[in-house]
């Protein structure tokens, strides 16, 4: 188990770095929008800035993400040009066939706990 938390921190702090570069928002489609109006969609805070990956908005334009120069996802910027955008919106790979599947993740986990019980043993 102490695997299983290691890995989840891992996991967690992972994610809070890509998305801590500034405060960015992601856009969403309404009909009526009471923040900032962007070409992508609405900003929910009035007189942010649209940035121009057309998917954020962020107080000022330093905090805009960087341009995507790979593959633009609904998960975020895959870094690679011409890559797959996993369907867990979290990876992009080379083919659909090398993205992780829940069946990994398991696989791994269940790796992890065996590895422990064999060190408490």
């Amino acid at each position: 188990t102490k695997m299983k938390l290691v890995l989840s921190l891992a996991f967690f702090v992972l994610l809070a770095l890509l998305n801590a570069q500034g405060a960015k928002e992601k856009l969403f489609q309404t009909a009526q929008c009471a923040g900032t109006l962007c070409p992508g969609g609405c900003c929910p805070h009035a007189g942010w800035y649209c940035c121009a990956d057309n998917t954020h908005c962020s107080a000022d334009a330093a905090d805009c993400p960087s341009p995507c120069t790979g593959t633009m996802c609904p998960g975020g910027c895959c870094p690679h040009a011409g890559w797959y955008c996993c369907s867990d919106n979290t990876h992009c790979a080379s083919t659909a066939g090398n993205c992780p599947s829940l069946a990994t993740w398991e696989k791994l986990i269940k790796m992890a706990d065996m590895k422990t019980e064999e060190q408490t043993m």
